[in-house]
């Protein structure tokens, strides 16, 4: 989203330079355009292939990726027709082509930056199952919803008729555009901030190796250099609203505003990519679940970090952070055997795990006789059924539930 005035200044005598930002242009909107689009694949292939669990969020992506390869074409268009020359070096001819482009361009920034943010809210309400995450998450969407429909038809009616945007000669009123996009440039920036602070106090509480930890907040805090765009692009409107050659100078508000939606959509994805992280980097994303001292013929199965390290209650639960559809953030992908069982062993506890894929229910035969019929199931990719016995009086064994 950048600005044109829509009087074209002609040409004065001091006005000699001449030069071409095509380059710079064609080269941000091509790599960044490639990087979001191959976030977004992959995203959708682990989603849908792999843990087979393709979401509202994940849907939003997908739509947020398109709008932006939209805006890429927009602008694409634009240079085409004058941006990154100097004005007074743009055909008169191209000056309506211009300017049905950045109104395009407009729009699909817009809404897809929208689209991005709630895709984020949706994905940590599946994720968390914090009640005050679950209920700011609800809330949020629901403002960013009615925030996205209103911004859609502000931008699309800022003339009436339309077409007095490229042509102010036509009876019509304009709204005042740059008031509009720095109320919707601020919008943005709040609520840039309040998304990713959101989740940074739970991965703060989680009992995680030091390492992974780290990594966690580097992959969850890449959506801070969205805030800084946010910022600096505020200030790259500002710049071409006072410039006296606006085809040249809006190319940063351009490039910015580019930068913005296409980091934020991989943000967005880079959480959802750890199963192809965990593959690369074993040591940096590998479960610290896994026990290497098991003397038992029965395979142990791997959990994720994000539920194995997860403090317990007073009876020996874990504490519900994560939602039973937590598995975007497991790096467990592999095939596992119905009949696949581990028997788990301590002074004062054993745990009986049985796991089945797919959809399938459990039977009686895959549950641990001590324990038969007190599970419960949590279904993501696999169905999962965990009974722990613990003997918290040495007359009375009993039964209680992990919950994932």
């Amino acid at each position: 989203m950048y600005l044109r005035w829509p009087d074209v200044r002609p040409r004065a005598e001091e006005d000699t330079a001449t030069g071409s930002r095509s380059l710079e242009i064609r080269a941000v909107l091509a790599t960044f355009a490639v990087l979001s689009a191959t976030a977004v694949a992959l995203r959708t292939w682990i989603r849908l292939k792999v843990l087979r669990s393709f979401g509202w969020d994940d849907g939003m992506m997908v739509v947020a990726q398109v709008l932006a390869l939209g805006a890429a074409v927009a602008i694409g268009l634009e240079n085409k027709y004058g941006l990154g020359y100097h004005t007074w070096e743009q055909e008169s001819s191209a000056y309506v082509p211009y300017m049905k482009s950045f109104y395009a361009s407009i729009i699909v920034y817009n809404v897809a930056i929208c689209l991005v943010k709630i895709g984020i809210l949706l994905q940590y309400r599946r994720v968390f199952a914090i009640q005050v995450i679950q209920l700011l998450t609800f809330y949020g969407t629901a403002l960013m919803v009615v925030w996205t429909i209103v911004i859609a038809f502000l931008n699309i009616l800022i003339c009436v008729p339309v077409a007095k945007f490229w042509n102010a000669e036509l009876p019509g009123t304009c709204l005042d555009p740059l008031l509009i996009w720095y109320i919707m440039a601020g919008y943005n920036l709040a609520t840039d901030i309040a998304i990713f602070c959101l989740p940074l106090p739970v991965i703060k509480s989680l009992n995680l190796p030091r390492k992974q930890k780290v990594m966690l907040f580097a992959i969850f805090s890449l959506g801070f250099f969205t805030c800084v765009i946010s910022i600096y692009r505020i200030q790259t409107l500002r710049t071409a609203a006072a410039t006296k050659d606006p085809n040249w100078d809006n190319v940063d508000a351009a490039i910015w505003s580019f930068l913005e939606v296409t980091i934020a959509i991989i943000a967005a994805c880079l959480p959802t990519l750890r199963p192809i992280f965990s593959k690369l980097m074993p040591k940096m994303f590998a479960s610290s679940y896994n026990r290497s001292n098991r003397a038992s013929r029965y395979t142990q199965p791997r959990v994720s970090l994000f539920l194995a390290n997860q403090p317990r209650t007073r009876t020996g639960q874990l504490s519900k952070v994560f939602t039973d559809d937590a598995s975007t953030l497991s790096d467990d992908t592999s095939p596992i055997s119905p009949k696949d069982r581990v028997l788990t062993s301590s002074h004062n506890a054993a745990v009986h795990v049985s796991i089945r894929a797919g959809n399938e229910k459990l039977n009686d035969d895959d549950v641990a006789p001590a324990c038969k019929g007190g599970g419960i199931t949590a279904k993501t990719v696999i169905t999962q059924s965990v009974l722990e016995e613990e003997s918290w009086d040495s007359s009375r064994p009993s039964c209680s539930n992990k919950s994932f």
